[in-house]
């Protein structure tokens, strides 16, 4: 720990300076240098099932630096979700990787660990223009990636003085990823519409890691739609689609609706249900939002188009941000390679006021003080490193970001990987929201549902809120799948074979508008609920004032619950001041529904009181309300 420096006995120094170290070591001209290209047979293509073995040929030219008795060329397939690591272990196991060349005079001497595999040059330096030949999966082939993508990197790299520092080559190959077969019907639909007006009806045939792009045909039912809507009760799937369609269509009168859809072209027939949907002419439209996730740009899979494209074509949201991490991942987006502005690209060409809204963000992934994202509710935004020491604790990270159109959101604040260094109470401004949820689980409490691995007493969302700070609630997917919107069901986060739902997160917010500049007042204003990734419709009022309102002398204690599950409901608690109140769920439980005026468990709220919803699921789905606070 460093002198004088407020970080928690949890900080990982050891991690931020072996971070740094990487980041300051001089580099060799002829580190990184050289073109690779993928081998392929004739008539084969860079394309695999996923999970699928196969044997891949890359032929690397060396650059003009050459690479010097000692140095090294490096293979890494994506080190995260799947591929097998390459090793020397043994020509029959998956992943077999070796090395050659035709360079007289050089031989390459094969070792591999920690997903690396590495050919040293020995005997004399390899010159410019001379060309080794990796093949990965020599043996019995390499698995691809469980999660399909349409440009899964095999990296390559090259060390050219031996000093043991590599870069990685930016033309190393990459490869496309096919879904397998359907295995799973994913269906969204808009939270709220108003009578008479038009919505879409996203519907997707994935695979059993509900990855897109699946070759499936037949014919989707739609039923449980009321006589006044116009939508058609069947819908054609054509192969074409791969698997992905968008149907139109006009509510009809106010109430709720509860669409069901049936996929007959596999056997069993794929069935699922829409998550509640409302139709009212005044309530507040609810927005679906997944604020946090990952690509392959650091530790996720896909490319950041796609991640877009699934958040608003597979699973319908209305808000979405991607933010990979500043400095972790093959390459870092606080280097000056221009991924960042990628990023910021990326996320204009999705960007469509009034029908999807995109912020460019990225985590600030502090080892000291814990991770949190940084969003942007502007064009672009600047990337404030947690390793530069400028910016590497919270409240310098805050200071930079003051004045800008800006948010930050810390995430799994209670324990692994790192967890929040709360000393540093959050901005009211900046850091008016906390996420509560996501595929790490919950940081809620230690009396709640999934509580995060390696939680620590006093790192709860809830030991904050006792401490006196007034903090909002979201939730995120945190997902590193390339699913936004679904991770809760990807069995890579406990899904699988389960009637219970895996983790995740989402979040609701009140928003009439859909452009950046409302999405970022509502935040502020704290309008928002949290699920772990099922879409529970929850309207809520305390004293008539919606979650995250401050109540001042003269509100009254009458809580209004209207809450649309998504499966049959286990248990209601209003959370006041650190302690539970059940509330009665009724009769209309096992249909999903609570809906009543509560007295509030203590009366009124006094000034520097708190108090919260929440309401479970028997299939494990949860939703918070965010909080409401006594003011002076």
């Amino acid at each position: 720990m460093r002198v004088n420096d407020p970080a928690p006995p949890t900080a990982r120094w050891d991690q931020v300076e072996q971070l740094r170290a990487g980041r300051d070591a001089p580099r060799h001209p002829g580190d990184g240098g050289g073109t690779v290209r993928l081998i392929l047979a004739e008539g084969e293509e860079a394309r695999v099932p996923v999970s699928t073995p196969r044997t891949w040929t890359l032929e690397l030219t060396v650059g003009p630096e050459g690479i010097a008795e000692g140095g090294g060329v490096y293979l890494m397939p994506e080190p995260f979700w799947g591929w097998s690591p390459p090793h020397q272990s043994g020509a029959g196991r998956l992943g077999f990787t070796t090395a050659a060349t035709a360079a007289e005079g050089v031989e390459l001497e094969a070792s591999a660990g920690g997903g690396l595999f590495l050919a040293t040059v020995r005997g004399r330096a390899l010159r410019p223009g001379e060309q080794v030949t990796l093949v990965y999966g020599a043996g019995s082939g390499a698995l691809s990636d469980r999660h399909a993508e349409r440009a899964a990197r095999i990296w390559l790299a090259v060390d050219a003085d031996g000093d043991g520092v590599r870069t990685v080559l930016t033309d190393s190959p990459t490869v496309e990823v096919l879904a397998g077969p359907p295995a799973l019907l994913s269906a969204t639909a808009p939270a709220i519409v108003r009578p008479g007006e038009r919505g879409v009806l996203r519907i997707a045939v994935l695979d059993a890691l509900a990855n897109r792009g699946v070759q499936a045909s037949g014919r989707i039912r739609i039923q449980r739609a009321p006589a006044d809507w116009d939508l058609p009760a069947e819908v054609p799937l054509p192969t074409e689609a791969e698997g992905v369609l968008a149907v139109p269509f006009r509510a009809g009168a106010a109430g709720l609706v509860r669409l069901e859809l049936t996929f007959d072209g596999t056997e069993p027939p794929l069935e699922t249900r829409v998550a509640p949907l409302l139709v009212h002419a005044r309530r507040p439209r609810v927005r679906w939002a997944d604020l946090h996730g990952h690509s392959g740009l650091s530790d996720g899979t896909g490319t950041p188009d796609d991640w877009y494209r699934y958040a608003r074509e597979v699973a319908g949201l209305d808000i979405a941000a991607l933010t990979d991490h500043d400095h972790f991942g093959v390459r870092f987006l606080d280097e000056p390679n221009g991924l960042w502005s990628e990023l910021v690209a990326t996320a204009a060409r999705h960007h469509e006021p009034g029908e999807f809204v995109t912020l460019p963000a990225y985590e600030w992934t502090s080892w000291i003080h814990g991770h949190r994202h940084v969003l942007h509710f502007a064009e672009s935004g600047p990337l404030l490193s947690s390793l530069a020491e400028e910016t590497e604790r919270p409240d310098q990270l805050w200071d930079a970001l003051r004045g800008l159109p800006a948010m930050t959101l810390a995430h799994h604040s209670s324990g692994d990987p790192i967890p929040v260094n709360w000393t540093f109470r959050p901005d009211p401004v900046l850091e008016p929201l906390t996420e509560i949820a996501s595929v790490h689980g919950s940081s809620e409490a230690a009396d709640g549902p999934q509580a995060v691995r390696g939680s620590r007493p006093g790192r709860f969302v809830r030991d904050q809120l006792d401490s006196g700070v007034q903090l909002g609630f979201v939730a995120s997917g945190d997902g590193h799948d390339g699913h936004p919107g679904l991770a809760h069901r990807s069995p890579v986060y406990g899904a699988l074979g389960t009637r219970r739902i895996g983790t995740g997160g989402l979040a609701g917010l009140e928003c009439e508008d859909l452009n950046r500049a409302s999405v970022l007042e509502c935040l502020r204003a704290r309008r928002t609920f949290a699920t772990n990734g099922p879409r529970m419709l929850l309207h809520a009022r305390l004293s008539g004032e919606a979650p995250g309102a401050g109540l001042g002398p003269g509100a009254s204690d009458t809580l209004e619950v209207e809450l649309h599950g998504t499966a049959s409901l286990a248990r209601a608690v209003v959370v006041r001041d650190g302690a539970l109140y059940d509330l009665d769920l009724g009769v209309r439980a096992t249909a999903g529904e609570l809906i009543g005026r509560f007295a509030l468990p203590g009366g009124a709220l006094e000034p520097g009181d708190y108090a919260y919803l929440r309401v479970e699921q028997v299939d494990g789905g949860c939703v918070w309300s965010s909080p409401w606070f006594g003011a002076p």
